[in-house]
């Protein structure tokens, strides 16, 4: 080498130097580099490729190209095995290649080679970038001419490399440090957001924002699936123009007919997690049509796949995709990072969706137990004394003690349910359950999950198993109101648990025996429904061993006055208004009255007046139609006797005096006694109680 080249060269060392001093920024400072390499050496491109810590791939660390690359060549990551570097890793001097000489000697996994000579170029040259006695990476000239490398050169070229190995060296370990400080503070803010917010699609939106600071992405998709086969989470994630990610549905944005279908079966992506990118990301496009779909609608190009548990009862997973970029093992492991803490959150999650369902599912069942089963009812709750409702007081009196299956039939609102109460709580089934199942308010299709239960998986929905009202039922009475809805298909089961005792749950294997009382209740004549074919005349027979008529409040007008002062008491306690009268004139009007609601439109009545009513007695003026004249009655009713009229008014002040011992506690006199209550005097009360035969355990 000439002086001159010599002093040459040693001003290029220690400009390199000075710049490897100065430049911070990696890109520019490399960009500085090449151009001065280009003044001393022939060269068309220059790239850096660097290698991993394991020395098992390779990745272009730096490039500056006077060439487009094809599409089909991809910047990632490559195993150094197999590839034109492998030979050169224990070279200390610097290697010339001709590339037409390497074409047949590398497979189609390793394509560089041949996509370089494609484009003209002929000539490679691989300076190694030493550090701490290692390869840590080559500096690479790339030419279109062939050229004659003299060792000077080489010499030349290798010294030239040791600073740029420095600052290799340094911008590798700052990228590292940065990379692992990024990665922390990833891992930091998706553990906040995890623990803080408790929407879970909100959560998920945070994760999706952080997830994308370190591996930019287009779609983020959370799956999990139980092993029914059926998606408990299918949350979609997209990115938008705009910037932050939205939640999507992938049915709507698809708009593909049986998206269950391709979804389910694209659950198996998850199952072989890794980074899918080129000719890799093609095949799984060919073996799954919903990547295909999304290839398509959105121009994605890479994906990872993440597992993030797979235990009996459920598998889950973590889906991300490009349309931007190509992802490489590398972005594979930062997104693993938030693995162990999103999973633990999601099952969390689901664990405590659980938990809030089974404790809704047991305060609903507490409710009903508290509102249908528990409470107390008997006969002081059907009020009345006509000879119409004492007979069938007096039949419910006689079956009550029996496992005989009754059959209550009367107009809506005659108070069939408080019947069918009476016969429970007068049986020794009274301490075990009281369940009701009103017959026509269910729809067809869950009618028959509603009585005999359902298995996990037995229909679309069933995600967990469900004990039927009959089972719920077991040892006590089972209350089927409106049994003339039942479908035709549901009476032939119903008719096995009358005769059999017997039945099996909606998609259940095995038979289930119970012992239940049934009481059915229903408006219609079943024996017309039977005689058009709507009803199973041997179910009629089975459930009509014990009939109960109950009459309509028109056959038994004695007990009107009656039911109309308990209402009047009852909703007054509850509106919270005070206790009002009837005028003679009304309750002649409400007992004449042909009441085709019965008593629930006598109950409602009465309550609409409690409301309304300002004076001293129940105002029914907009309520009740006024009394025709006597020319339009043709027969009119018989006035009422002075006798009638006194039993009402005992009725009244009987029914006054109960609410005040009940607002009392029982207590008569002395502070918040009935008498003050009443004002009346304390003795004078007495004497009234004693006069109606109150019963002492008011008292």
């Amino acid at each position: 080498m000439s002086s001159s080249a010599l002093h040459e060269s040693q001003m290029l060392m220690q400009y390199i130097s000075d710049a490897v001093g100065s430049i911070r920024d990696p890109q520019e400072l490399f960009r500085t580099v090449t151009d001065k390499l280009r003044l001393v050496f022939e060269f068309d491109s220059a790239v850096i490729i660097t290698v991993d810590k394991e020395r098992r791939y390779s990745n272009v660390f730096f490039e500056m190209l006077r060439f487009q690359l094809p599409e089909s060549i991809l910047r990632k990551r490559r195993l150094i095995s197999g590839s034109w570097i492998e030979p050169h890793m224990a070279d200390a001097s610097v290697s010339v290649i001709a590339i037409e000489g390497e074409l047949d000697r590398y497979p189609a996994d390793f394509p560089v080679p041949r996509m370089l000579f494609d484009i003209g170029m002929r000539q490679v040259v691989l300076s190694p970038l030493r550090s701490g006695g290692k390869v840590i990476g080559f500096l690479n000239f790339v030419s279109r001419a062939v050229k004659e490398w003299s060792e000077s050169e080489k010499e030349l070229l290798a010294s030239l490399s040791s600073p740029i190995a420095v600052a290799v060296s340094n911008s590798m370990a700052y990228e590292e440090l940065r990379q692992r400080e990024a990665q922390t503070a990833m891992q930091l803010a998706v553990n906040n957001a995890l623990l803080t917010i408790k929407d879970r699609s909100r959560m998920l939106l945070a994760v999706c924002e952080q997830i994308d600071k370190l591996v930019p992405c287009t779609f983020l998709g959370i799956r999990v699936m139980g092993d029914d086969g059926n998606y408990r989470i299918f949350d979609n994630f997209m990115h938008e123009a705009a910037g932050g990610f939205i939640p999507v549905s992938s049915y709507q944005q698809l708009e593909v007919a049986d998206i269950e279908a391709i979804a389910r079966e694209s659950f198996a992506i998850i199952t072989t997690p890794g980074c899918y990118s080129g000719e890799e990301f093609l095949h799984l496009c060919r073996n799954y049509r919903l990547v295909d779909l999304v290839r398509e609608k959105f121009n994605i190009k890479s994906l990872l796949s993440v597992q993030l548990w797979n235990t009996l009862g459920s598998r889950a997973g973590l889906i991300v995709s490009s349309a931007l970029r190509s992802f490489d093992e590398s972005d594979l492991n930062t997104v693993g990072l938030i693995v162990p803490q999103l999973s633990l959150a999601l099952q969390n999650y689901l664990a405590f969706e659980e938990i809030d369902a089974l404790r809704r599912k047991l305060e609903g069942e507490r409710t009903y137990l508290v509102e249908e089963i528990k409470a107390s009812h008997n006969f002081e709750e059907i009020i009345g004394r006509s000879a119409a409702l004492s007979a069938v007081l007096r039949r419910v009196s006689q079956v009550a003690s029996t496992n005989a299956t009754v059959l209550i039939q009367g107009e809506t609102g005659t108070g069939k349910e408080l019947f069918a109460r009476a016969i429970h709580n007068l049986s020794p089934r009274r301490e075990r359950m009281l369940v009701k199942v009103n017959c026509a308010a269910l729809p067809a299709a869950l009618i028959e999950s509603e009585l005999f239960g359902h298995e996990k998986g037995s229909f679309t929905g069933a995600v967990e198993r469900r004990i039927g009202k009959f089972e719920l039922a077991a040892g006590g009475t089972i209350f089927l109101d409106e049994v003339g809805e039942l479908p035709l298909e549901l009476q032939a089961k119903l008719l096995r648990v009358l005769q059999e005792h017997e039945f099996e749950r909606l998609g259940g294997k095995g038979v289930i025996k119970v012992d239940v009382r049934v009481i059915a209740a229903t408006n219609r004549n079943l024996e017309e429904e039977v005689e058009g074919g709507r009803f199973r005349e041997d179910l009629f027979f089975r459930l009509n061993v014990f009939p109960l008529a109950i009459p309509p409040l028109r056959e038994r007008r004695e007990d009107i006055a009656v039911l109309a002062a308990h209402f009047a008491s009852k909703f007054s306690r509850e509106i919270g208004k005070p206790l009002r009268s009837f005028r003679e004139s009304d309750m002649r009007r409400l007992v004449e009255r042909e009441w085709k609601g019965n008593i629930r439109e006598l109950a409602h009545l009465i309550e609409q007046s409690v409301i309304v009513s300002e004076g001293i007695a129940l105002d029914f003026s907009t309520i009740l139609s006024p009394m025709p004249s006597a020319p339009d009655t043709p027969n009119p009713l018989p006035i009422k006797t002075m006798r009638d009229f006194e039993q009402d008014m005992q009725l009244q002040e009987r029914e006054l005096i109960l609410e005040a011992l009940s607002r009392s506690n029982g207590r008569v006199s002395g502070e918040g006694g009935a008498a003050l209550q009443l004002a009346m005097h304390p003795k004078t009360l007495y004497s009234r109680i004693e006069k109606l035969g109150i019963s002492k355990r008011y008292l």
